[in-house]
Formats: structure tokens, sequence, C-alpha cells
């Protein structure tokens, strides 16, 4: 009983060292091999290479590439393509490199494609609004001088590119925006005399949706990227917050009133349109990416329901428009917004399909286009 115990540590004692091996030695044997012409035996030599638990994904490469090199020579297409695509799992962003690489494999690398067909990220960050007045209406008949002050808001959503190629996308996104914007009238063209001010903050939630076509760069550690589109906005509630008049007459006195938030949903469009414009770039972190965007979205549509400025919601004569002299104006809201994202790149190693957007693929350097 006793002599099969230790033949039982004797063979487990075995398995733990053929376990812990060396892959860069075996590595460099496989070269010594490769180098003297004895390709045969080295998927053997490399097969505890890519058994070998902590075998670094660089040791991995250098592995699957060696054996493509290998299969090639032996005439071998299947087992070349195989352990091509396995250096790609290994290291999906891997791109040959004819001058770095044999020209066999370079031209192999053409069949293949690790760009992931849909890549998602998620975005965060501050924005603010600017009206763009369409058309000043006042009780008064004649515009009035006011001026914009900016205040910020914050947005957050998520979203993800189509890729067409290794540069081009179609992106699409779903963000929930809190945006804010104030007015006042400028001292000496007030809305009842010269002197008097009224000042009105509006906030508002949105959801938003932009689609866009993106370039971007698909090398190096930051990847500028720029994009273009359209996008449709829902706008979810409106409020006027801290309405202010302010009224100094010539003999001193000053008369303020001030008012509470006033729900505006109801005079405004829901369902609007914007261009969208923006920019950034990514910084790659392992197989994974934090980027930095800043975006602006100009208005298409008036945001102001006509038939609705001298109603309150009941369908009553506003009284804000007798306390304040404060009508709606038509008007057009654009944003600017800074955003941080994170993006994590499904990649999917495979071999190229022929497609409809090849005409966009960015021309390389190769020994056939210099």
């Amino acid at each position: 009983m006793h002599w099969r115990i230790l033949i039982l540590i004797f063979l487990l004692n075995r398995v733990a060292v053929a376990q812990d091996i060396d892959p860069e030695a075996i590595l460099l044997r496989a070269g010594d091999e490769f180098n003297a012409g004895r390709y045969y035996g080295l998927p053997a030599i490399l097969k505890p290479v890519i058994d070998y638990s902590k075998t670094t994904n660089e040791q991995l490469v250098r592995t699957y590439l060696l054996l493509t090199q290998v299969y090639l020579i032996l005439d071998d297409p299947a087992g070349a393509e195989d352990s091509y695509l396995k250096l790609l799992k290994a290291d999906p962003e891997y791109v040959a490199n004819p001058a770095r690489d044999p020209i066999d494999v370079y031209y192999l690398s053409k069949k293949f494609t690790s760009t992931p067909v849909i890549t998602p990220h998620v975005r965060g960050g501050f924005n603010t609004s600017l009206p763009r007045i369409i058309y000043d209406v006042t009780t008064s008949g004649t515009p009035i001088e006011t001026r914009s002050i900016l205040k910020i808001g914050v947005q957050a959503g998520l979203g993800f590119d189509l890729n067409l190629t290794d540069n081009i996308s179609i992106g699409a996104e779903a963000n929930y925006s809190n945006k804010a914007f104030k007015r006042s009238t400028v001292k000496g063209n007030g809305k009842y005399f010269g002197d008097d001010n009224l000042s009105t903050i509006e906030r508002q939630n949105w959801f938003d949706i932009p689609i866009y076509i993106k370039y971007a760069d698909d090398s190096g550690k930051i990847r500028p990227f720029g994009y273009a589109g359209f996008a449709f906005n829902l706008l979810v509630s409106s409020r006027g917050n801290n309405w202010e008049f302010r009224y100094e007459s010539a003999d001193g006195n000053i008369r303020e009133i001030t008012d509470r938030p006033e729900n505006l949903t109801f005079k405004r469009n829901l369902l609007n349109r914007s261009l969208v414009i923006g920019g950034g770039a990514k910084y790659k972190i392992g197989k994974n990416f934090l980027y930095g965007d800043i975006r602006y979205m100009a208005g298409l549509t008036d945001l102001t329901k006509p038939n609705k400025i001298f109603y309150d919601r009941d369908g009553n004569f506003d009284q804000s428009i007798v306390k304040f002299a404060e009508l709606s104006d038509l008007f057009r809201l654009d944003n600017l917004s800074i955003s941080i994202g994170f993006i994590r790149p499904i990649y999917n190693p495979r071999k190229k399909a022929k497609s409809p957007f090849d005409f966009l693929k960015r021309k390389t350097n190769s020994p056939d286009n210099p």
C-alpha cells in the first residue's frame, strides 16, 4: 500500500514540474530550430507554451506568429490561417508590418480583421445652453435688448458605434441631459421703463438621440476622432425658475418682484431636432479606452408653441404676463457639452467578408502600394 502512495506522489511531482515551464526558454529554442530549418518538430516544441496558464499574451503572439510562418513554409494554408487567427485572439490589435514580418505573413494578414462590429461606450459630463431668438415677443410690441448668461447642466448616456471600416463608423446614442439658460434684460432697455430689469432662468430635462458619422484614428496610444450628424431631442420637462423683476424709480425707490417656479412644459414643443458636430480623443488602456469629447448641438426647431404664449396650463390668461410683462420668445436652443467616457470594444477576430463599404477603406503602405 505504501509503495502505491509513493508512486502517486512521484507522478504528481512530475506533473507539477512539467507544468512549471519557462516560455522564454522554449521560444528561444524554437527560434533556433526555425533558423536551422527544422520545421516539422516546432508545433510539438511550442505546444507547452500554448498550454501553460502563465504564458503572457505577448509570448502567445510570438508563438502563433512563428507557427504561422512554419505552416506557410510547410504549405499548410489551413494551419497558417488557424495560427494567425489565434494570434489575433491573443492581441486583437496586432497589425502585420512588411518592415518587421515576413512578406507571406503580411499578405496572409490581409485576409483577417479584428475590428469590432459594434463598439459600446458610456459617457457623462457638463453642458451649457444658449437660446437663439427667432422672434422677440414683447408686451410693448418693440424688441427688448437681452443678454444670455451661461448656466451649467449635466448629461449622461450610452451609445455604440457600428464600424464600417477600421476608421469609419456610424454612431448612435441615448442621453439624458439637464439643460439650463438665463436671460436678463439690459439696463437702460427694460420692459416697462429704462431702468427696470427682468431675469429668468429656465431649466429643462431632455432625452437626446444623436446619430452621426465618425472618423477615428485606428492606431497609437492616443487616437483623435471627429463626427457630424443629426439628433432627435425629446423635451421631458421645462420650468421657469427664479423670475426676478427689479425697478429703480427716479426718486430712488426700488421695487422687486419674485415668483415661484412655473411649469413651462406645455408652452414648449416636445419633439425637436438639431445638428450635431463634435470630436475628441481616445486613450488606450489595455484593450479598452478612456475618451474625452466636446460636442455642439445646434437647434433646428422653434421650442415655443405660439398658440400657448398668452395662456396658462388651464387655458386662462397667464397672470405672469401682468406681473412681469414677460412673454416667451420664439427661440431655438443650442447646447455645448464636454464629456468623458469609457469604451469597451467587443473584438471579433475573423476572416474578412466582402463588404459594400470596402471603397471607404484607407489605403495602406504595402509593397504594391508605396
